[in-house]
């Protein structure tokens, strides 16, 4: 008769299994066993809460390697506390362009400490980032910030150390700490109170009791305006109308009216030639004493004033042709 078998035994040596499996897996599977590494450190200042060993590093967003260990460490000397992050990066995980573009095989100098500080001359700086906003997890980020601090603080001189930069909540904490909160919570209450003193104070009240008042009165006003201008307008029309007819009547008038001066002006001097020829015969028969001659010049010295006067006229018709109706304007008006 044989031997029953051990169910606990048997489902024991089962579950073994089935973790020695699951173990070969993920080691073997992602090739980390055989993988090269090199190992890291950095100090991330601040909490690192929700980092674990295991977690994620990575370059611009990839994964290059795992958080391997991290505890803290007492300085007695300055009494602070520091965390060291120890990482391992897989080599083989950030590649070099020439390894596309080069036909031959070049020699590059794979010396990794060589390698971070010409990276980190250059920028490159260790930074903690949330993984799940519902698990809280960490992930170390290495990324380019150029132009940031250098900071080591230099505690194990045995593997090299990545600087690192506070987290963007981080730097938004330092940000509210140096606002004088207080303050502005001072002058917040001040300005309420001002305004309340304002809003309940009786001359706003009767400040807006007399602009309401105004406004009635403008609005009066206006309509007063707005019935009188139409008839203020007509008016004005009806006045254009008339001066438009003045000024045609003058202008009908006007040109008759030179036409007859220079009529009279023309006879005038027609006279006065006639009279010069005249006292020219009489001159060879009257004396020049004599009483014709004398009133002879007379008539002459009359009829030049005349024609002077006249042409004057003219000129004074032609410039202002109004001035029959309004008189003579002086030009320097």
């Amino acid at each position: 008769m044989t031997k029953k078998a051990n169910p606990k035994l048997i489902g024991a040596f089962v579950l073994g299994a089935v973790a020695l499996a699951a173990i070969g897996v993920i080691i073997f599977g992602s090739g980390k066993f055989f993988a090269e590494t090199d190992r890291y450190v950095l100090f991330f200042p601040g909490t690192v809460k929700g980092l674990t060993v295991g977690a994620p590093v990575t370059l611009e967003g990839v994964r290059i390697g795992t958080v391997t260990d991290l505890y803290v460490v007492f300085d007695r000397t300055t009494l602070t506390f520091h965390t060291p992050v120890y990482t391992e990066v897989i080599r083989g995980k950030v590649k070099d362009v020439g390894d596309y573009l080069a036909e031959e095989a070049v020699d590059y100098d794979t010396d990794p400490e060589k390698i971070i500080n010409l990276l980190v001359d250059r920028g490159m700086r260790g930074q903690l980032e949330l993984q799940s906003l519902v698990t809280g997890q960490l992930n170390v980020a290495l990324s380019m910030h150029p132009g940031s601090e250098v900071h080591y603080v230099g505690i194990d001189k045995s593997v090299i150390e990545i600087p690192t930069v506070p987290t963007a909540f981080q730097q938004l904490t330092k940000a509210l700490e140096n606002i004088d909160i207080k303050g502005i919570t001072e002058d917040l209450q001040k300005t309420l109170a001002a305004v309340e003193h304002l809003a309940t104070s009786p001359e706003l009240a009767e400040a807006v009791t007399s602009l309401n008042k105004t406004l009635k009165d403008f609005g009066k006003l206006a309509r007063n305006v707005d019935g009188r201008v139409g008839p203020l307008v007509t008016s004005i029309e009806e006045t254009l109308g008339d001066t438009r007819k003045l000024v045609n009547n003058v202008d009908s008038q006007v040109e008759p009216t030179f036409a007859d001066l220079q009529k009279a002006l023309n006879s005038a001097d027609l006279a006065l030639k006639q009279a010069k020829v005249t006292v020219a015969s009489l001159d060879d028969v009257v004396g020049v004493d004599s009483a014709i001659m004398w009133e002879l010049r007379n008539t002459l010295i009359e009829l030049s004033s005349m024609a002077r006067q006249l042409n004057a006229l003219v000129s004074l018709l032609q410039r202002q042709p109004d001035s029959i109706i309004r008189g003579k304007v002086s030009l320097g008006r």
